[in-house]
Formats: C-alpha cells, sequence, structure tokens
C-alpha cells in the first residue's frame, strides 16, 4: 500500500541531495551541489532494497543513469519503461531553502520537489509495489542523467530500446495523460559590424542596429507564417529571441552582436526544416547588409524532436485506464514542453508523458508538489503496469 508518508519520507530524502545539472554551475556555488551521483546511489539503494538489481549505466562522465527491470509474469520479453530524471535546474533566487525539504499544508517544498524528484518518488514507490505482485509485462526503471541540458541521458540509453513497447516519462503533468508535446530547436545568429570611435559613428558599423532591424525582419516575415500553422493539442508553433549579447564598451561602436533563439516546433516538423525556413529569412536580409558587415547562422545547439502518441496506443490506453479507475481524467492533452519522452517515441518506443504537480511550479523560487498527488500517482503507475495490453 502507497501511502502519503511514503511519499514524504522518500521525496523528503531525494530533495535533501542536491542534483544541479553541471551546465548550470556559477563560479561561486559549491562544487557539491552539482552532477547526479549522489541521488543516483540513494536512487540505487532503493531499487536494491527492494530486491531488484540496480545497474549504473554511465552516460557521461561521472553522470550514469540507475536502471533496473522487474521481469513480468508473462516471461515473452516485452517491457515497458518508467523513466524520470534525476538532475534538477540552478537554485539562484529561490526564497525558500532549496535542500531543506518543509511539509506545508499538503504541499511539499524544495528544488526538484516536482521537478522531477516527484517523479522519481512516484515511480520507486510504484516499482516497490510491483515488485510484491508482478504484472504480465517487464517493467524497467530508469532514472535518467542531463534532461535539463541536452538530454544526454536517455539518448545514451536508447541503445537499450530493444524491446521496448511502450513508456511513461515522468514530468509534472497534474496527473493529465499528455500523449504530443512541442519540440525545440536553439541557435545562435551572429552579427559582425565594425569597431570605432563613438564620436566618429559613421566610421564604424552597428553590430547590435543590424541586429535589432534582423529581429524586427523576422517578425514581419516568420511570425505571421507561424500563426496560421497548428496542432489540435498543442497549439502553434512560435520563435522567441531569448538572448542578446553585444558590444565591447560605452564609447565603441559595437563590432559583433550574437542572439539566441528559441523555436518551438510542431508533432510533423522537425528542426532542421524549422532552422531552415529561419536561415532563408535571415539570408533574404542579409543580402541588404552595407559592405564589411555580415551575418552567420549557426548550426543549433539544441535539437530535440515533438511527439504526437496515438490515442490508440496500448500505452495510452492503459493510462487512460488507469486514470479512470483513481476518479482522474482520462482526456489527452499536449503541452508546449519537451521532455525525454520525445526521444523515446521517435525511434518507435511510445511513450506518454504523467505525472503530479503542475509545470507551472517548475524551476520556481518556490518549487513544490502537492504530497496527495504524488501518491495517487504512483497507484495509477501500478495499475496502468498491470493492465497494459
Amino acid at each position: 500500500m502507497i501511502t502519503d508518508q511514503d511519499v514524504i519520507e522518500l521525496l523528503s530524502a531525494l530533495v535533501r541531495i542536491p542534483s544541479v545539472n553541471p551546465a548550470f554551475r556559477q563560479p561561486n556555488d559549491p562544487p557539491e551541489w552539482f552532477g547526479e551521483a549522489t541521488v543516483g546511489h540513494e536512487v540505487a539503494r532503493r531499487l536494491s532494497a527492494m530486491g531488484l538489481e540496480p545497474e549504473l549505466d554511465e552516460a557521461l562522465p561521472g553522470r550514469a543513469n540507475v536502471l533496473a527491470t522487474l521481469k513480468g509474469t508473462a516471461g515473452d520479453g516485452r517491457r515497458i519503461v518508467f523513466e524520470c530524471h534525476m538532475d534538477t535546474v540552478q537554485v539562484t533566487g529561490m526564497s525558500i531553502e532549496p535542500f531543506t525539504p518543509v511539509v506545508r499544508d499538503g504541499r511539499l517544498y524544495g528544488r526538484g520537489s516536482v521537478d522531477d524528484k516527484a517523479c522519481i518518488t512516484m515511480m520507486l514507490l510504484a516499482m516497490r509495489e510491483l515488485v510484491a505482485d508482478p504484472p504480465a509485462v517487464d517493467v524497467e526503471f530508469v532514472a535518467a542523467v542531463d534532461e535539463e541540458f541536452q538530454f544526454k541521458g536517455v539518448l545514451h540509453h536508447l541503445a537499450r530500446k530493444d524491446g521496448l513497447v511502450g513508456g511513461v516519462a515522468g514530468e509534472p503533468t497534474s496527473l493529465q495523460v499528455v500523449t504530443a508535446c512541442k519540440g525545440c530547436v536553439r541557435w545562435t545568429i551572429e552579427v559582425r559590424g565594425k569597431a570605432a570611435h563613438t564620436s566618429q559613428p559613421q566610421e564604424g558599423i552597428d553590430a547590435i542596429a543590424i541586429a535589432t532591424d534582423l529581429l524586427a525582419h523576422l517578425r514581419l516575415t516568420i511570425d505571421p507564417e507561424l500563426r496560421v500553422r497548428s496542432h489540435p493539442l498543442v497549439d502553434a508553433p512560435s520563435l522567441i529571441c531569448t538572448m542578446i549579447e553585444g558590444g565591447q564598451g560605452p564609447n565603441t561602436v559595437p563590432a559583433r552582436c550574437v542572439m539566441t533563439f528559441d523555436r518551438r516546433t510542431l508533432p510533423g516538423e522537425t528542426g532542421e526544416d524549422a532552422w531552415r525556413e529561419i536561415d532563408a529569412a535571415v539570408r533574404g536580409f542579409a543580402a541588404n547588409l552595407p559592405e564589411g558587415a555580415a551575418i552567420t547562422m549557426h548550426p543549433p545547439f539544441i535539437d530535440s524532436v515533438s511527439m504526437d502518441v496515438s490515442p490508440t496506443a496500448a500505452i495510452t490506453e492503459a493510462a487512460r485506464a488507469a486514470c479512470r479507475k483513481h476518479g482522474l481524467s482520462d482526456e489527452i492533452v499536449g503541452v508546449p514542453y519537451g521532455s525525454d519522452a520525445t526521444k523515446l517515441t521517435a525511434v518507435g518506443v511510445p511513450t506518454i508523458i504523467f505525472g503530479p504537480g503542475s509545470i507551472d511550479q517548475a524551476h520556481t523560487a518556490d518549487e513544490f508538489v502537492p504530497v496527495a498527488e504524488v501518491t495517487t500517482a504512483a497507484k495509477v503507475l501500478v495499475d496502468l503496469a498491470r493492465s497494459f495490453a
């Protein structure tokens, strides 16, 4: 039996262990806050206590996924995967103590409480119940590294996809079954001008001015195109300039400006297609640059695919049935954010996204998750595994 107290004990233990993604480390941050190794050993210890045999599978130097498989009663080699991630985002600006879990008004507070240690908790508790009464299908548990940056953990795990017939990726979905999500492609555009003293601006080429004109050009040419496209579960795609860096000093015409872009793609779009569409618009703009100026459209540094899992996929039907059993809505929904689910789905493993808590609380200054939702989510996973066709 899974109780709220089980959730509080396990989730508190996980929140107490810092596991910030190393990509977010700042110069004065304590080194012990970063990496998933310590929380991974705790997860492995919990799996061992259930009678499972955990494996540490190194995906990046010093950063290992934690795996364990429960054999089902059918013995036919088919397996589903419960996949979650151990890394969190940075703690800068938090209004609560990030690694001191506090339970108040039915919520557990702390960094990673909802994203994604609540999902680690729901999956570990579900595995504990399934060990006592195994389902027909094999159930694989995977706690992955690096979801918050480049998805290297789940991408590494794809080499083990043989036999997988469905999956659940744990993310905060407010206990809704998510079958579709947008993809994300990110890249930089570099504008080169010419430095000059600001007392003689005519001698220079202002890279920041060119960059702002380029942004206006993209709003006029690309935004209208994106607004007329749509998907029934995730709405329209988007293009956002998220960062601008430029200039050398207060009295110098800026010779360089770099802009970072985030393009959210729809199911059916590829990151390469989206990038090339922007590239064509940038090339059109660059044809009218003053002599001596240049624009470079750099290749993507992130390309996370979208997904759209069929409503009739076995994993979808099992999830909806389990939700109904626990008095939850069985409506399938879409989300604008990405997750490890898209990588599994892209290689032929239909994977839904499901978990306790709201995505609105992820990465926030006072991150929290409702304890009762974690308890319910774990019970849903147990029934999902047992009803999987």
